[in-house]
């Protein structure tokens, strides 16, 4: 009997401790279990959220930095004429005032015809000796335009000179016939253009450098009679230089040169290797060229008092005012 009392009791305080592990007691506070873990998913939630928003700005803001913003449509001025270009209107910004914008490249036709003398092509060499009966069938250029004169001249023109002018592959041949009622010359070497005499102003490149100033392609050569006494005849050479100064051309020259005095004046007759002046003849080929005559009449002085020459433009330091030479 006790031991089934025992039993009993000992299977109702089993069931009651079962009843109080099943069943927690209500006036006993919820656990910080479930807390923390409802505080770290709302956490979770809030971080994820703002790594989205951050993430979303910077791809706009990417995308938008990628993105040019289209120009507008050129603004078109209507032509005025139906042969006009239409122009597309457009704001140029002004200037520097010291920036020059370059002239248009423009290919300026060489005039060919004003002043042109031509050159035959001489089957056989003249003689140089002063007598010019071998040159009566080449046709002649006349110098008779007044181009310089001095503060001393008295204003008689009583100076000509007639030209003929032939070639062949070794020299340039120059007959000149001049008529001067006063023979005045003094000086040698490159003063000789102080008295009386002729000169040539030769441009050899005038394709490749035809310009209003003087270069190392343009050349002079005077040729003086001398003064048939103690001065015999003589020739001079002068040479352009970069700057557009003209000066003694070095190596000198290597002119053959003879004169002769006449009843009206005097002659000349030369040949001018056309190695003084740098160049390779040939038919066709064009030279710039100015043929011209100093007079002086006042004995005893070295004034160039009077020039004349074939073409009327011409002056010393500009190629372009001079005339032309053809060699046919």
């Amino acid at each position: 009997m006790e031991s089934s009392t025992n039993h009993l009791v000992h299977h109702m305080h089993l069931r009651r401790k079962t009843m109080y592990q099943q069943y927690p007691d209500p006036d006993k506070p919820p656990s910080r279990t479930n807390w923390m873990l409802w505080v770290f998913i709302i956490t979770t939630g809030i971080f994820f959220l703002a790594i989205c928003a951050i993430s979303i700005f910077f791809i706009v803001n990417r995308f938008q930095a990628r993105v040019q913003p289209v120009p507008p449509a050129p603004t078109l001025i209507v032509p005025t004429s139906p042969l006009s270009t239409p122009e597309i209107a457009a704001t140029t910004p002004p200037l520097a005032p010291t920036l020059t914008l370059p002239a248009p490249t423009t290919n300026t036709p060489i005039p060919i015809g004003t002043g042109n003398v031509e050159a035959i092509h001489l089957s056989s060499p003249p003689v140089i000796d002063g007598d010019l009966t071998e040159w009566t069938d080449v046709p002649t250029t006349t110098s008779s335009y007044q181009v310089y004169a001095h503060s001393s001249w008295d204003g008689t023109k009583d100076v000509s000179a007639a030209w003929q002018l032939g070639w062949d592959e070794a020299n340039l041949y120059v007959a000149v016939t001049v008529t001067d009622d006063t023979h005045v010359q003094t000086q040698t070497g490159n003063q000789i253009f102080r008295g009386d005499s002729v000169d040539m102003q030769f441009d050899t490149d005038r394709a490749g450098d035809y310009g209003p100033t003087l270069s190392p392609d343009d050349f002079q050569l005077i040729l003086s009679p001398g003064n048939f006494a103690d001065l015999p005849p003589s020739a001079f050479r002068f040479q352009g230089t970069a700057n557009g100064r003209i000066l003694d051309a070095p190596g000198g020259h290597h002119v053959t040169l003879a004169a002769r005095k006449t009843n009206t004046g005097y002659t000349i007759e030369a040949a001018i290797p056309w190695s003084d002046l740098n160049l390779t003849p040939q038919s066709g080929m064009i030279l710039g060229l100015a043929l011209n005559v100093n007079d002086n009449d006042t004995p005893g002085t070295a004034v160039q008092e009077l020039m004349l020459s074939h073409i009327p433009t011409r002056t010393l330091t500009d190629p372009t005012t001079w005339g032309t030479l053809t060699l046919r």
